[in-house]
C-alpha cells in the first residue's frame, strides 16, 4: 500500500508539472541541495505563477517527493530576482526527519515555502533559495523548517 501511495503521487508530481505547450524555456530541470537534496523541476505558468516538483533524499535519510505552488513578485529592485511565496505538499519515507517514528512507514505533509530565484540574465539559468516551515501530519504532527539551494537550466 505504501508504495502504490509513493508511486500515485509520484504520477501526480509529474502531470502536474509538465508543460502545458513546448514554448523553449518553461521548464527547468535541475538540482536542489539542503532539505531535501536531489532533482528538481520548475513550470513556469505565467510570469508570475509556478509550479515546482522535487524528489531526493533528507538528512536522516529516507526519500521525499514534493510538489509546491509558488507566486512571484517583483519586491526587489532587480526584476531578475523575484522574490515568492506559496504553499505545497510532501510525501515520503517517516525516516526523513521531524518527529522520531519509525521507518518504513510513508510521511504526508504540508508546508509554506518562502524564497528568492535569481533568474541569470541572457542564460538558461536559475538559483533559487529558499525556506519553508513544515507540517508533518501523519503518521503522527509534527513541525519542521526546511532550507534548499536551487540550480536549474532551462533547455
Amino acid at each position: 500500500m505504501k508504495r502504490i501511495a509513493f508511486v500515485l503521487l509520484a504520477a501526480f508530481l509529474v502531470t502536474s508539472i509538465a508543460p502545458a505547450s513546448s514554448e523553449k524555456g518553461k521548464v527547468g530541470i535541475g538540482i536542489v541541495v539542503g532539505a531535501p537534496t536531489g532533482l528538481s523541476m520548475k513550470f513556469w505558468q505565467n510570469q508570475r505563477v509556478a509550479f515546482q516538483g522535487v524528489i531526493g533524499g533528507m538528512y536522516k535519510g529516507g526519500l521525499m517527493l514534493g510538489a509546491d505552488y509558488l507566486v512571484h513578485e517583483r519586491a526587489l529592485k532587480d526584476p531578475n530576482m523575484p522574490f515568492y511565496y506559496g504553499a505545497g505538499v510532501f510525501m515520503g519515507d517517516s525516516g526523513f526527519g521531524g518527529p522520531d517514528v519509525g521507518r518504513g512507514s510513508v510521511a504526508f505533509g504540508v508546508r509554506g515555502v518562502f524564497g528568492v530565484d535569481y533568474l541569470v540574465p541572457d542564460h538558461p539559468f536559475d538559483v533559487a533559495i529558499e525556506l519553508g516551515p513544515a507540517l508533518l501530519l501523519s503518521p503522527q504532527l509534527g513541525m519542521g523548517i526546511e532550507l534548499s539551494v536551487a540550480f536549474r537550466f532551462y533547455p
